[in-house]
């Protein structure tokens, strides 16, 4: 395109009539700030004054200034060259262009009439964008970068959004490529209790860049716990072809190796066609998969975790689209995604930190068994850390068991102590045996103390409220003062009065609450 710059650009004047010099510039590069020709005019009037010197003189200076002109011109193009050295790569692959997202499906809006909301959750569980229940959807998240702007991060976790994978930058280990909004979107999911995890867009074209995208990584993560993977999103036009599948393979285990060692989970994250075409090596197995496919269902064959199912969701709290992701996990046959320890992040708190899961060789959590004391000292001491502890030993107690290393370390610190016996030694333990809910609400009241090291005070107050405070041991009473008033124990609400059971065993669903609960 030819542009032209006017008269009024360089010289205000009236004169019907002028002679006019063009000079080409060509444009060398995308921000060349002039347009193709310059134009220098002498009026008709100035030159009907013009002698024949005059006019040499004026054909002199003239060319003297369309030297300067030609210098001040080319000054621009060194230093927009030199900007451009200098600025760091934009995105392209199947999503972008030189950083611009691309429009790469179809509107996924419902139709005023549609009897269903796309990605929403029912009782039957969440449901596609054509209606359809989503096999083995457990939790709906989003991902989330500098593209994003500023998030109301409480109103999306309000609108439903149970994870979020944050970008944390792109390519190799320096500042000017963390992602500007990295920092403010990690704080606010851990002030909320959002569980995150990360993902670095990878630029890399060695194995040596990959270490340098891992660094980056590890750089950022500084400080900070994520419960979801560290992902390698892998989509750069520049290696999308099957003989680059040795050299990606190479990469991502150079990536994944690094932040590995450093006790991160690790993932990979590709469209459909990647993983089809290009992420094909057996390495990959050893990751979790991320999969991008934006359509009604997710077509990848092999193992999968998570599924990026649309980028035009739409979540409260975040200005236009942004993309929607489903956490995909055979769930226990007897825990529904609408019961109350669900609904309230009760039961994803504990299972995302391993501190509860189903019962061995099967696929049962059991959220209203009632809990043993062994299953309880285990909870706490994964709680801690899993610390090793030298102690005394209990008669009754088989430390090859899971719980056995979790005992030891509960005797040692005093959170449990067992049963005592009539000369005063703690004897057995009684791992298999229920718990009771006043005898739950001394433990966690033990573990603040001892291993959190609150101070337990409670006057009771709000417990005596309760119609069978009096059925409180006094042993427990202030113990259960105290999780009353922090309200890890609510009770029940039975014919319009509320009761706290103390004596009634405690729910592994209960258990989960309280632990989310004292943890928060």
């Amino acid at each position: 395109m030819i542009e032209r710059i006017t008269r009024r650009n360089f010289c205000r004047s009236k004169a019907p009539e002028a002679t006019v010099f063009m000079i080409p510039a060509i444009r060398q590069v995308s921000k060349w700030p002039y347009p193709a020709t310059i134009e220098v005019t002498i009026h008709k009037t100035a030159r009907s004054m013009m002698g024949e010197r005059m006019r040499a003189l004026a054909k002199k200076t003239l060319q003297l200034c369309l030297v300067v002109l030609l210098a001040l011109a080319a000054t621009p193009l060194l230093a927009f060259a030199s900007e451009d050295a200098n600025t760091p790569p934009r995105e392209n692959s199947w999503r972008y262009i030189d950083g611009d997202h691309l429009d790469t499906e179809d509107s996924l809006e419902p139709l005023a009439s549609s009897s269903f909301v796309p990605w929403s959750l029912t009782a039957d569980g969440y449901l596609s964008s054509d209606g359809s229940v989503i096999p083995h959807a457990v939790r709906k998240g989003i991902d989330v970068s500098e593209h994003n702007r500023f998030i109301d991060w409480e109103a999306a976790k309000n609108d439903g959004v149970q994870f979020a994978i944050i970008r944390c930058g792109y390519g190799s280990d320096f500042p000017d490529q963390d992602d500007l909004y990295w920092q403010r979107n990690v704080s606010e999911c851990e002030r909320l209790g959002i569980p995150y995890g990360v993902y670095l867009y990878s630029y890399a074209q060695s194995i040596e860049d990959a270490q340098s995208e891992a660094d980056h990584v590890l750089r950022l993560l500084s400080g900070h716990n994520p419960s979801y993977p560290v992902f390698y999103d892998l989509e750069e036009n520049s290696l999308a072809a099957t003989e680059h599948r040795s050299l990606l393979a190479s990469m991502a285990t150079a990536f994944c190796n690094k932040v590995t060692a450093q006790g991160y989970e690790v993932g990979i994250y590709a469209n459909l066609y990647w993983w089809n075409n290009f992420l094909t090596d057996p390495v990959f197995e050893n990751w979790t998969r991320w999969v991008a496919q934006y359509n009604y269902r997710c077509d990848y064959t092999k193992n999968y975790q998570y599924w990026q199912c649309t980028s035009k969701g739409t979540i409260k709290g975040i200005d236009g689209y942004v993309d929607l992701n489903f956490e995909l996990g055979y769930k226990p046959d007897d825990v529904e995604l609408n019961d109350w320890y669900v609904l309230s992040g009760a039961y994803d708190y504990v299972t995302e930190r391993k501190l509860m899961g189903t019962y061995s060789y099967t696929n049962l959590f059991g959220p209203y068994d009632s809990i043993t004391r062994g299953q309880v000292a285990t909870i706490l001491w994964r709680m801690a850390g899993e610390p090793s502890a030298n102690s005394a030993l209990f008669d009754d107690v088989d430390y090859g068991e899971f719980y056995g290393p979790a005992i030891s370390w509960a005797r040692a610190t005093g959170v449990i102590n067992g049963y005592q016996d009539s000369d005063g030694v703690y004897r057995t333990f009684g791992p298999n045996s229920y718990v009771t809910r006043e005898q739950l609400a001394a433990m966690l009241a033990n573990y603040a103390s001892k291993i959190n090291h609150e101070t337990i005070y409670s006057n009771c107050k709000a417990l005596d409220e309760r119609v069978d405070a009096n059925l409180v041991s006094s042993w427990a009473r202030e113990s259960m003062g105290w999780c009353v008033d922090k309200k890890l124990v609510s009770g029940v609400h039975l014919n319009g009065q509320d009761y706290i059971q103390p004596q009634s065993y405690a729910w592994r669903a209960s258990m989960a609450s309280m632990v989310m609960m004292l943890e928060s």
